[in-house]
């Protein structure tokens, strides 16, 4: 029980609310494109066959496209609720530090000008960050893990 206290444990801070939402409200279309095929392609395959033939085609093992899958979609959703906060964040931060390591190659800004394959690291290192902080810190106010802890549901 006193794993699972250190992992809700947060502070009754908006700025973690902020950040959480922010993080959340980015990967969710990420994850519902995915699993459910929602939103154009944004480089990963729309539902999961696609996804699956994709990440195949980067020589990306069927089970880490599985951990892709279910942590865009449900790590977007449990970030927006503030529900394992820190689960969440760090299984998306493993995520997108895989991604940011995809894309190292194209340098450091987005494809702003049209003028490269893909796009740089910059967008991943600011999520990279964002993430981190969850992580860190936790879930901040109005979230499932803070009225867990704070109603006392969830004992030290």
């Amino acid at each position: 029980m006193e794993i699972l206290f250190d992992i809700l444990q947060t502070e009754n801070d908006y700025v973690y609310l902020i950040l959480r939402l922010a993080a959340g409200i980015i990967i969710f279309p990420y994850g519902m494109q995915k699993l459910l095929g929602w939103f154009d392609d944004m480089g990963g395959g729309v539902g999961i066959k696609e996804t699956f033939f994709k990440m195949r085609a980067k020589k990306i093992p069927g089970f880490i496209t599985w951990m892709v899958i279910i942590g865009q979609s449900l790590g977007s959703i449990a970030l927006i609720l503030g529900c394992l906060g820190r689960v969440a964040a760090l299984g998306n931060f493993v995520i997108f530090l895989g991604a940011l390591f995809v894309h190292l190659p194209e340098g450091w800004t987005l494809n702003w000008l049209k003028n490269k394959k893909g796009e740089g690291i910059e967008y991943f290192v600011l999520l990279l960050a964002i993430l981190l902080i969850i992580i860190l810190k936790g879930t901040g106010t109005l979230s499932v893990d803070y009225w867990l802890i704070s109603s006392k549901i969830i004992l030290r």
